[in-house]
């Protein structure tokens, strides 16, 4: 008895091939919807701050008493890379940027063990400096920025819903940390009368006294018996600024008393802001919410947006919540495009193969299409994989490559009919004869990508690490179609090759290959010619490899971009808000525009740099504009970037 080959025996068992493709193809669909999402892999950026405040000094001050001190001591770390670590000094603020060797293991002991040594080198400085720390928070990225906005509320008012807001945001087990910015601390003000202060006889530093003491909750001693032993609290002398007014200052022997009402003016009010943040010029608060790791940042969205809608529901009229960055609907986007890109390519394959095939041929070539890419979905979800740029953009890559192993074979088992063999040899035959040439060209395209595991070390690698398991997934289950279920599908469908030849008479196919034939002759008849062009190209490769832009991803396209304003050191806040105000004039104007978010003296949360930390600094300014599209962004960065020193001759703005 004849011995059956794998091909042979896998179009015996086609009902077993299938189910198995099947069950795959369905788990792939049910990974596309489930599987973690991201809009960037997770990765560990090698880099941080250290800021250190110094209010009242100068930059030269600062740069001398804090700024090189704090140089020599980071530099005292193995782990902290010289060359690549600088700083700057500004009036009352330093802020060096941290950088590490990329060899040694980043981790969060070496930035606990670097807070740790900052608080004991704080002991060393000038006694004016009032914050020295580290921030090397840069891996978590903001996934929403959210607006609760309302120019009729207080601070105190809309605060009192964002903490409402928090906490039902924090319910959701897919939100890792939730934090808020733009807010203004109240206070009570006490203007004295110093002319009344002076009549009455009474001492400032005695009124100061008296007023703090009263002012602190603190604990009376403690009750202890055989049963418990609980501590005795005093209450909160001053419950509002009634309580203050009538505190008692003084009094007399017969009866006199003077309280704080008679020699000032009690106004309870929010103190001149270092930084604020305003909505499309409506006064508002800012929160920020980032996702846990391994989590679907679609359905994070979704979760985020169901809460979203029912608060607004319960909210005052005069007071909205508005999303003005929302990575969600950018890694939607990027998934639905793929869902098209993958669309297009199965049209393209059959029109193409149209033209020179029957439509059975095409038909049976195209299937490998989304069956490959649906099972290498599944395995990738079982592999822990998840979508992000970086895999999207390996599946996309490999869209043209999973095609080309099932044409290969299809054509072979139309040319075996036209030589007269039955059609089961020719479909079993058509793959076993290939295999070794399909299975060397697999190989050699998934393994070009490997070096990039080799070549590239720390926040690179782990950027790209999954892009060559990606692409040899995808052409390995390509191949493996190709092999067990293409010769089923084409011995089923196709019945007939393309037929005997008629002289005189020659299909599309024949054609082409005439004139590959027609000029493969002419380049052996001109070898130095042909080898001369070949050698003209590939040199002209190298030289447009060095001469046009490299990225290693595409930017990404958004309806959304940011402006940056920064004013002459030493600029007070007053100045900086009428330049914003400019800026949002101009912005405004453009119909263009949806939303302009103004974080005026610091920056968002999710667009700040080591240039403009999340620190109050009054000469800065960032702008967050939301526009109708992403062709709009474009084209508005084309038109306003020449001009905005004409509009700001005394601000640089990028």
């Amino acid at each position: 008895m004849k011995k059956l080959g794998i091909v042979e025996a896998t179009m015996r068992h086609w009902q077993v091939v299938f189910l198995i493709a099947v069950l795959m193809a369905i788990l792939g669909i049910y990974a596309l919807f489930v599987m973690p999402r991201q809009e960037f892999p997770t990765f560990t950026i090698p880099q941080g701050l250290v800021i250190g405040a110094y209010p009242g000094a100068t930059s030269q001050e600062v740069e001398a008493q804090l700024t090189s001190k704090v140089e020599n001591y980071l530099f005292s770390y193995k782990e902290v890379n010289k060359k690549k670590t600088y700083s700057y000094s500004k009036n009352g603020l330093m802020i060096v940027f941290v950088e590490l060797n990329m060899d040694d293991n980043v981790s969060d002991e070496f930035w606990s063990k670097l807070n740790h040594g900052l608080n004991n080198l704080k002991a060393q400085l000038p006694s004016g400096v009032v914050a020295l720390y580290s921030d090397n928070d840069f891996g978590e990225t903001s996934a929403s920025l959210i607006t609760l906005e309302s120019n009729d509320k207080s601070y105190r008012e809309l605060e009192t819903y964002m903490d409402q807001l928090e906490n039902r945001l924090r319910r959701i087990e897919s939100v890792s940390k939730v934090r808020h910015y733009g807010l203004q601390k109240e206070q009570i003000s006490v203007y004295v009368d110093k002319e009344k202060l002076t009549n009455y006889g009474i001492n400032s530093a005695t009124l100061m006294a008296n007023l703090f003491s009263q002012g602190f909750t603190t604990t009376s001693g403690n009750v202890e018996n055989e049963l418990y032993d609980s501590p005795i609290h005093l209450s909160t002398t001053y419950g509002s600024e009634k309580d203050i007014a009538q505190q008692i200052v003084y009094y007399d022997p017969t009866g006199n008393v003077i309280r704080l009402k008679d020699i000032a003016r009690i106004v309870r009010e929010y103190p001149d802001p270092d930084n604020y943040i305003t909505n499309n010029r409506n006064k508002c608060l800012l929160i920020s919410t980032e996702m846990q790791e391994g989590h679907n940042i679609v359905q994070y969205g979704k979760d985020v947006n169901k809460v979203l809608k029912a608060f607004q529901q319960e909210l005052p009229k005069d007071v909205t919540i508005n999303r003005i960055a929302d990575q969600p609907q950018v890694v939607g986007k990027s998934v639905s495009d793929f869902l098209l890109e993958m669309l297009y390519a199965i049209i393209a394959v059959i029109l193409i193969t149209m033209l020179l095939l029957p439509l059975r041929v095409s038909a049976v070539a195209a299937t490998s299409i989304p069956i490959t890419i649906f099972i290498s979905l599944g395995i990738m979800y079982l592999g822990g994989m998840e979508l992000n740029t970086v895999t999207l953009a390996g599946l996309i890559v490999t869209l043209g490559m999973v095609v080309d192993n099932s044409i290969v074979i299809v054509d072979s088992y139309m040319d075996k009919l036209d030589h007269g063999m039955y059609r089961w040899h020719a479909a079993s035959q058509s793959a076993s004869e290939f295999f070794k040439a399909i299975f060397s060209a697999t190989l050699a395209i998934s393994i070009t990508f490997f070096p990039f595991l080799f070549t590239m070390k720390g926040m690179m690698h782990d950027f790209v690490k999954s892009f060559p398991w990606t692409v040899t997934i995808t052409l390995g289950i390509s191949l493996l179609v190709a092999m067990f279920m293409i010769p089923t599908l084409q011995y089923s469908l196709i019945k007939k090759g393309f037929g005997p030849k008629v002289e005189g008479r020659k299909n599309r196919l024949d054609k082409v290959q005439n004139l590959y034939e027609k000029w493969l002759n002419r380049s052996f008849r001109h070898p130095k010619t042909t080898i001369g062009c070949a050698v003209f190209a590939l040199l002209l490769a190298v030289g447009l490899f060095f001469i046009l832009p490299q990225r290693l991803m595409p930017s990404a396209e958004r309806n959304q971009f940011a402006v940056e304003i920064y004013l002459p050191e030493g600029s007070s806040l007053n100045q900086t808000r009428q330049v914003s105000e400019r800026m949002e004039g101009i912005l405004q104007k453009d119909k263009r525009v949806k939303s302009v978010t103004a974080f005026i003296g610091t920056s968002s949360p999710r667009f700040h740099t080591a240039y403009a930390p999340n620190v109050p600094d009054k000469n800065y300014a960032q702008f967050i504009v939301n526009t109708v599209s992403e062709k709009a962004t474009i084209n508005m960065l084309d038109e306003y970037a020449p001009t905005y020193s004409n509009y700001f001759p005394n601000a640089y703005v990028r």
